[in-house]
């Protein structure tokens, strides 16, 4: 996708550019294409079929950065964007104090260490499947969700995609990166009727080789989507009251991509996490162990380096429920002189963050029915929604809008709707009970097993 060795040329000419300038060189460059399809009434709706190339510069100039992006890698074009981004750090330096120009300098990452390419993270397979295949896929997902159960109305929402990708960092303190990746992924979200009521439910999938995406998993994928839509039939609000809470894997990992950003040197230094005073202290119960791990089998954003070419490694969070570690960049390590934890993100259209590979909270040696049954009532939650507009990231508090099931005495009793599950992220952790061995579907970079939560206020009937 991407002619290595001419970009290299063009960046080696806008490096001597740099040099004259004063200037620190940093060029991501971001290339795919990508295949998203969708069937309904057996009908093809979506056909979208793209290619994109995206370059991005981040010049430093004393201390100080610009940014500037491209969608043309022609010499030309690659040498504007960086003239841009050079003016734009020249900008930025104005108006401040020489006392906030030294706290807040930046240096390029530099090492000797070359960060190789994942090989397991592409492959040639989606050359091998015909696009009439592909098609007939997108078909499939709808028409066996459809036919799952006589009660299916609709599968309005389906996805058959494809992609393939490439990410290069160069900078001018010697750092050449590369990775390529192969991603085949979709989705399946029915509609289910029984008399005047309607409950929608889904199931998503993800794999690296199309090669592995057999009939037999689009049956599992359909019948899952089904299931969940059909439990949710006959569903009921709770009395209002205090419960003892089981979290569903899935919502688990949902919520854990949500409260992420808490762990960032980033956040810490523009004090907007909860635990920025935490560092070494009890933050969660001991049954939970949170890790940034960028080598998980079959992990959705493993990486061998992070944004700024930095060689990714396994952060330790949390654990025991103990604050370990913050995620770094580079930039956020010098700044709040802490260990570099190769946690650089940002595409070629934004500026420098942080953020994890893959988050993973650790699974327990506990069934997910063991929970369920450690309590003689328990509502089981099974969906949280409003993520945004339920949850306060400054003081951690949330009251999601849930769906779920009430369980008695080890046997799930009915389904539940309309009520609300609030707390806060502190109460949540420190009152974690039981984990379980079960984790949830490798369909994002966030893994998590099902929770027990002592008590949670619910809000319903």
């Amino acid at each position: 996708m991407i002619d290595a060795q001419t970009l290299e040329s063009n960046f080696s000419a806008i490096e001597d550019l740099a040099k004259k300038d004063g200037a620190e060189l940093e060029l991501l460059v971001e290339a795919g294409e990508s295949l998203q399809l969708s069937s309904i009434h057996g009908k093809l709706d979506k056909f979208d079929s793209s290619h994109s190339n995206v370059a991005g510069f981040r010049v430093v100039l004393n201390g100080v950065e610009g940014y500037c992006w491209t969608e043309s890698l022609e010499a030309s074009d690659l040498q504007a964007a960086y003239k841009e981004a050079l003016e734009n750090a020249r900008f930025a330096a104005r108006g401040r104090s020489s006392e906030s120009s030294k706290i807040d300098t930046v240096k390029l990452y530099s090492s000797t260490h070359k960060a190789p390419e994942d090989q397991k993270l592409f492959n040639d397979s989606l050359g091998k499947v015909s696009i009439d295949e592909k098609i007939a896929r997108a078909h499939r997902i709808e028409e066996r969700t459809q036919k799952a159960d006589e009660r299916i109305s609709s599968v309005p929402y389906n996805q058959y995609a494809e992609s393939e990708s490439e990410f290069l960092v160069l900078n001018s303190k010697g750092i050449r990166a590369r990775q390529r990746r192969t991603s085949v992924s979709g989705y399946a979200y029915c509609l289910a009727k029984q008399a005047d009521e309607s409950r929608m439910a889904g199931e998503s999938f993800f794999v690296r080789n199309s090669s592995d995406l057999a009939d037999s998993y689009i049956d599992d994928v359909a019948q899952a989507a089904a299931a969940k839509a059909l439990a949710k039939l006959g569903a009921v609000s709770p009395e209002t009251g205090r419960y003892p809470v089981v979290i569903n894997c899935r919502v688990a990992a949902q919520l854990l991509g949500v409260i992420g950003d808490y762990f960032s040197a980033k956040s810490v230094a523009q004090k907007t996490s909860i635990f920025s005073e935490d560092m070494d202290k009890p933050i969660a119960s001991p049954l939970v162990n949170l890790r940034d791990d960028p080598n998980v089998e079959n992990g959705v954003g493993n990486r061998t380096f992070d944004a700024e070419g930095a060689y990714s490694k396994r952060t330790d969070v949390i654990e025991k429920g103990v604050l370990k570690s913050w995620l770094t960049n580079s930039v956020y390590a010098a700044k709040l002189k802490l260990p570099h934890t190769a946690s650089a993100v940002r595409s070629a259209k934004s500026e420098l963050g942080i953020g994890p590979s893959n988050w993973v909270l650790e699974p327990g040696r506990t069934s997910v029915e063991e929970l369920l049954a450690r309590y003689p009532r328990v509502i089981y939650i099974t969906d949280f929604t409003g993520y945004h507009s339920g949850f306060r990231a400054g003081s951690g508090e949330f009251g999601f809008q849930s769906e779920g099931e009430l369980w008695e005495n080890g046997r799930r009793v009915k389904a539940l709707c309309n009520f609300v599950v609030a707390g806060s992220i502190r109460e949540l952790l420190m009152g974690v009970e039981g984990v379980s061995s079960r984790m949830s579907k490798k369909i994002s970079n966030t893994l998590a097993p099902d929770l027990l939560i002592g008590s949670l206020s619910v809000a319903g009937a």
